[in-house]
């Protein structure tokens, strides 16, 4: 009888060894939810659309996105973190909720790295300094001078966002003071109503309104001029070589994930981003991108963290 009970367990485990890759092979047999942790029309939901529609294309299942904005990003980020680790689930990572949020606040409640499968990098958006055309501010040096004599807010994706990061940098090197106020879109809306002076945001945000007149850019964080808006000089080439950095967004999952289910995301989404169609959309959008595979993405985001986190200590930014 133990012979015959050990053989049934033994067959038992081989079944069910025999299954997962079964399972994970067979995925998706339903709709995927994609998590945006950022309002609609942002960076995140822009690429967040793009990636879902072509997955949706190629597995024949929808991929369909679902907003749950708010905190930097945490809230999604977390609600990912928690999620069963059934490739059901996924999520746009980036920036704010991945790597400056648990740098600068120790109560996120979760790991940036432990508690997620990162699967694969989409892209990146270039961050721009704007700010209302009624407030005479062209450049840098104007904007300096308008502070030292009158109180100036900004916005940014969120508390602990690289965005505000950066302007905290900014404004350590400037001398001057900017009050923070979070506001959805990165404060868009309240740029063009003057409610709010400035915004540290992405390109594919407030390009549009860049190009209609709506916001005057100040400055990108690019190294280099973007070479779709080329009038819009560098934070370098205005004397401040030390704010620089672009928001990088790349899909991403709670821990545990199968690993067949990520090799097959990891292997479609650069595929995904080598096809005309989107090389030319990120062309236009003068978005940027990166073709790793899950090892060079995990060592890319780890390096970040130490980087962002390092950075935030410095200027002593804390979000409890």
């Amino acid at each position: 009888m133990r012979r015959v009970a050990t053989a049934a367990v033994a067959a038992a485990a081989l079944t069910a060894a025999a299954m997962a890759p079964a399972a994970a092979q067979e995925w998706p047999t339903h709709p995927v939810k994609i998590i945006v942790a950022f309002s609609p029309g942002g960076s995140a939901d822009q690429f967040g659309r793009l990636i879902a529609e072509e997955l949706s294309a190629t597995f024949g299942q929808q991929f369909y996105i679902e907003y749950h904005p708010g905190s930097s990003g945490t809230i999604g980020a977390g609600l990912t973190a928690r999620a069963a680790p059934d490739g059901y689930t996924l999520m746009i990572g980036g920036s704010g909720p991945h790597i400056t949020s648990p740098a600068i606040n120790p109560n996120v409640g979760y790991d940036p790295i432990a508690d997620f499968t990162h699967i694969a990098m989409i892209g990146a958006d270039g961050f721009v300094l704007i700010a209302n055309p009624t407030l005479g501010i062209g450049n840098l040096a104007d904007l300096v001078a308008h502070a030292k004599k009158t109180p100036l807010t900004f916005s940014s994706p969120g508390p602990g966002s690289l965005g505000q990061l950066m302007m905290e940098e900014f404004t350590r090197k400037a001398g001057v003071e900017l009050t923070h106020v979070p506001a959805p879109n990165s404060g868009l809306m309240e740029v063009l109503g003057n409610h709010i002076a400035l915004s540290m945001t992405g390109l594919l945000t407030s390009g549009a309104e860049i190009k209609a007149g709506g916001v005057k850019a100040v400055a990108v964080t690019s190294a280099e001029r973007n070479p779709v808006y080329k009038d819009i000089p560098t934070f370098t080439e205005q004397g401040y070589p030390d704010v620089h950095g672009d928001t990088w967004f790349w899909l991403t999952g709670p821990r545990n994930l199968p690993p067949a289910v990520v090799d097959k995301l990891n292997r479609e989404v650069r595929r995904i981003l080598k096809t005309p169609k989107v090389r030319d959309y990120f062309q236009r959008q003068a978005a940027l991108a990166m073709d790793v595979d899950v090892a060079g993405l995990n060592k890319f985001l780890a390096d970040e963290v130490a980087y962002w986190g390092a950075l935030a200590k410095n200027v002593g930014l804390s979000v409890q």
